[in-house]
């Protein structure tokens, strides 16, 4: 692997409440210690960071499945305020800076994406971004649905060279690890076609919005914009500095060598999103009667 510069770290719900219906700020202290040891190594970081739903509804004390969009929009407005509160205070810990990003898709939109880049490139020069869906105010025309692919956005428009997401599961398995003992860890996809989707299975928790599928469509995008991704899981120790040295953990999905320009892979994530659900996913760029 080559060396690491601008990375995209993803921590979805599952991730940060440790399987449970709170947020666990051991395990948060944690990431934010590794973050911090990147960041003085040089590295610039944007934290996409999943929870405010799930926040929301530790605040209000409900376990109770919804799925109105008032109620979420409710939880994730009030679940925002408190996890970007949690970031900050250990983020503070250790004297770094933070700042909330909260993106719809229309952020990426053609006659926005420039601004959504610039505002990137001048946060990084000081802060952490922190960023999020703004599940607040998003609606079904103006959702991306999911972070992983949020995560992928971001990284091709910033021209990061490595996304990391970070999940309850080791990486993609030949099967379904849960239910199927005799299922392998693949380290290496060099190609993503409709026999890795085939891998794929949906969110294994009650507090994720994702889940493997959603992963290697954020897979594919970046290594079509160039960019390599990593599925590991969370539960690994220092997991982020071992994955910069070079270490092998996850699932590692290589780049493509020809890669398509930012403008192209942004045009056709928004049609394929007007056109499919996320669940229907099957990215093309077509130029030319081409699709590349």
């Amino acid at each position: 692997m080559k060396g690491m510069h601008k990375i995209v770290i993803k921590v979805g719900s599952s991730t940060l409440t440790q399987g449970t219906q709170t947020l666990s700020r051991r395990y948060m202290l944690g990431l934010v210690q590794q973050i911090a040891h990147l960041k003085s190594q040089g590295l610039q970081l944007v934290l996409v960071s999943s929870g405010a739903i799930a926040t929301g509804r530790e605040l209000l004390n409900s376990a109770k499945e919804t799925q109105s969009s008032p109620s979420k929009q409710a939880f994730a407005s009030i679940g925002q305020v408190k996890l970007m509160q949690t970031w900050l205070e250990l983020f503070s810990l250790l004297d770094l800076q933070v700042g909330q990003v909260l993106l719809t898709k229309d952020d990426f939109s053609r006659s926005k994406c420039d601004l959504t880049r610039k505002t990137f490139t001048d946060l990084l020069q000081h802060i952490i971004p922190i960023v999020n869906e703004n599940d607040t105010i998003a609606t079904q025309e103006t959702r991306i649905g999911d972070n992983d692919n949020l995560a992928a956005l971001v990284a091709n428009l910033i021209e990061a060279d490595t996304i990391i997401l970070l999940t309850d599961q080791e990486g993609l398995y030949t099967a379904d690890p849960r239910f199927n003992p005799d299922a392998k860890l693949i380290p290496i996809v060099k190609y993503i076609d409709e026999t890795i989707f085939a891998l794929a299975t949906g969110s294994s928790t009650s507090v994720g919005t994702g889940g493997m599928v959603t992963k290697i469509e954020a897979a594919q995008i970046a290594s079509r914009a160039g960019i390599r991704t990593i599925i590991a899981s969370s539960t690994f120790p220092n997991v982020l500095i071992d994955l910069v040295e070079g270490k092998q953990i996850g699932t590692l999905f290589l780049e493509e060598s020809t890669t398509s320009k930012s403008e192209k892979i942004l045009t056709a994530f928004m049609e394929r999103s007007r056109n499919q659900s996320l669940n229907e996913y099957n990215f093309s760029i077509t130029q030319g009667g081409k699709t590349e």
